[in-house]
């Protein structure tokens, strides 16, 4: 397939993905899967705060935790800070952990998470945390583990236990 063919069917997969029939849109999201681009990752975030069909969001949730590409890691944590995503903060940090892809090294923004966060996307960071495979350095840990002590005494009761747990697995790195 030529550089132009793939250009057009890449955009007719986005434009598609703008139809009111959720056949077409679960359609061109699976298609997105072998002929997609990094940035698409953003207009399928839009597409999953925007949709009310659920299997429209199960394909697009299923379709970001496959993604293997090791750069994709900023485009989630972009979209875990942005406020225009809050309402799926929860579900990208459920992503993260699920994926292949290793976020250790944006440890911050998952206590962050777990400490500010409803209950339900506190246990996502810190199920992302717990799922760390890489080395954090020594200075970030202590920093984080001190951030998460000084937060026991405000946070919430069902949060308390998990902040503690983290302080322990952080020791791990």
């Amino acid at each position: 397939m030529t550089d132009k063919a793939k250009k057009a069917l890449h955009d007719k997969l986005v434009s598609e993905l703008q139809s009111s029939d959720s056949k077409i849109v679960t359609k061109s999201i699976n298609q997105l899967r072998e002929e997609g681009q990094l940035e698409d990752i953003v207009i399928l975030f839009d597409l999953l705060v925007k949709s009310t069909d659920e299997e429209v969001k199960n394909t697009i949730l299923k379709f970001l935790a496959d993604i293997k590409d090791k750069n994709a890691d900023l485009i989630f944590i972009e979209a875990i800070l942005n406020e225009e995503y809050k309402s799926i903060q929860k579900e990208l940090a459920g992503i993260c952990w699920q994926s292949s892809i290793d976020f250790t090294k944006h440890v911050s923004v998952f206590t962050d998470l777990l400490i500010k966060s409803d209950f339900e996307t506190a246990f996502e960071a810190f199920t992302v945390i717990e799922n760390f495979t890489g080395k954090i350095e020594s200075d970030i840990k202590i920093e984080e583990q001190d951030k998460l002590k000084d937060a026991i005494p405000n946070a919430p009761e069902e949060i308390k236990g998990m902040i503690h747990e983290c302080i322990h697995i952080l020791d791990q790195f």
